[in-house]
């Protein structure tokens, strides 16, 4: 088992179901006790502020954007693997099935933490809530405002209150 499997799984109780041991990795990392590369939310990790991209893809609809990127390219001879997330090349549920099982186990209260964990995330990638019509597509025409509103207030007033940080205490880079 993954070192995080391990990890919360003593968390979550060893015979509980992958829903169960999700819903504690999730609650774990939200509050800052897992860390690693692989959960950090994306905009800070790609420096998205600071490089200018063409395209930001998601895996969860690779098949679709890789004919665009294909298109752009000229290399729409080539077959790529498609995503699992659209295949369910696991145990024949498609991780979109999936998704929408596990987090309907979560309180909203846990919903609105891991939003607010990758906040930056839906807000400047595009990315749908899960009650989003849309999800998982990107959808850059909600309204940010209705959907993630009281996330955004949440991090203006720690970011006016502690100055220098990014809204989630952690410095941020000087000018």
């Amino acid at each position: 088992k993954q070192w995080y499997q391990r990890r919360v799984a003593i968390t979550a109780g060893v015979n509980s179901t992958k829903a169960e041991k999700y819903k504690a990795f999730v609650q774990a990392v939200t509050a800052g006790k897992l860390r690693n590369h692989h959960f950090t939310p994306q905009w800070h990790k790609m420096k998205i502020c600071d490089f200018p991209y063409d395209a930001i893809l998601q895996t969860e609809t690779a098949n679709e954007q890789i004919k665009v990127v294909q298109e752009h390219t000229n290399t729409s001879q080539y077959i790529f693997p498609g995503s699992r997330a659209e295949t369910g090349r696991d145990e024949g549920i498609s991780t979109l099935q999936r998704t929408r099982g596990y987090y309907s186990l979560f309180e909203p209260e846990l919903m609105d933490k891991l939003y607010n964990y990758f906040l930056w995330d839906f807000v400047l990638m595009g990315y749908s809530k899960l009650d989003n019509p849309n999800f998982p597509h990107l959808d850059f025409d909600q309204d940010i405002k209705k959907e993630f509103g009281h996330l955004l207030k949440n991090h203006i007033d720690m970011v006016t209150a502690n100055p220098g940080t990014d809204g989630t205490n952690k410095p941020t880079a000087k000018p």
